[in-house]
């Protein structure tokens, strides 16, 4: 059984769509657990207690706090989606240029 030229570029074409898809996965879903992870105790201090009983946080300062984790959690995913796609964009161009090697080497293998 022969195998015509347009098989393994197709393998090719496939396996490269395949590996650009995966890596935009991989970056969204490591982008969306990095978003779900419990922030560092650290990097929100609590104040210690007033003398009068107080818990030291304002009303209000449990929402600023939420806002801002939710600001950061959405920055963190827009710029793990912007990677996302620049790592797709790179490897639909790597593609491209093996797909226009391919035809050139094919076309000096038909013009010995």
């Amino acid at each position: 059984m022969t195998t015509t030229p347009h098989h393994p570029r197709r393998r090719i074409a496939r396996l490269f769509f395949a590996a650009a898809a995966a890596v935009a996965l991989l970056t969204l879903v490591d982008a969306a657990q990095a978003s779900a992870r419990p922030t560092d105790a650290t990097a929100f201090p609590q104040t210690p207690p007033n003398l009068s009983g107080g818990s030291g946080f304002a009303a209000d300062d449990g929402d600023d706090e939420a806002r801002l984790q939710q600001q950061l959690a959405q920055q963190q995913l827009q710029q793990s989606m912007q990677q996302a796609e620049q790592q797709n964009e790179e490897a639909q161009q790597q593609f491209e240029q093996s797909m226009q090697q391919a035809q050139l080497d094919e076309q000096q293998a038909n013009n010995p």
